[in-house]
């Protein structure tokens, strides 16, 4: 199993190029945003620095690193929600709300419904409460 998706050292040295070649357009230009080193990472964001652009977490989920670890954790967590054990409609979770924390241990298979709901929990009263509504309504 992947432990987490690994940006290399390379990433974080700003005297190297953008990784898009000065090209924004050029084809895989998100995917590319995930390692260059003109991106600012915090707070779960990611922005590039050169082209004071925004790279979102839904372009993330797109890459095929992503889609590999996603299928990790579903098959890890049975194929089912791990609160309520249905098995359509999955969702991964980031269970401290970082979507730039994607360590095995930090993700949950969860239906759509309680992902819903622990998203609700994280707007109530933060992290602790989600680790208390996923440790409390596993089954």
């Amino acid at each position: 199993m992947t432990t987490s998706i690994q940006i290399c050292l390379s990433s974080f040295d700003p005297s190297g190029p953008p990784l898009c070649r000065e090209r924004p357009a050029l084809n895989g230009y998100i995917g590319l945003c995930i390692h260059c080193p003109h991106a600012d990472r915090g707070g779960g964001r990611l922005r590039c620095r050169r082209y004071s652009r925004r790279i979102t977490v839904r372009e993330k989920y797109a890459l095929p690193a992503w889609k590999r670890l996603r299928r990790e954790i579903v098959d890890r967590d049975g194929g089912q929600c791990v609160v309520c054990g249905k098995g359509d409609h999955l969702h991964v979770h980031h269970i401290d709300g970082d979507p730039s924390h994607d360590d095995p241990g930090n993700l949950v298979s969860l239906c759509e419904h309680c992902h819903a709901r622990a998203h609700l929990e994280i707007r109530r009263g933060g992290e602790e409460r989600v680790r208390r509504f996923l440790h409390h309504s596993q089954r």
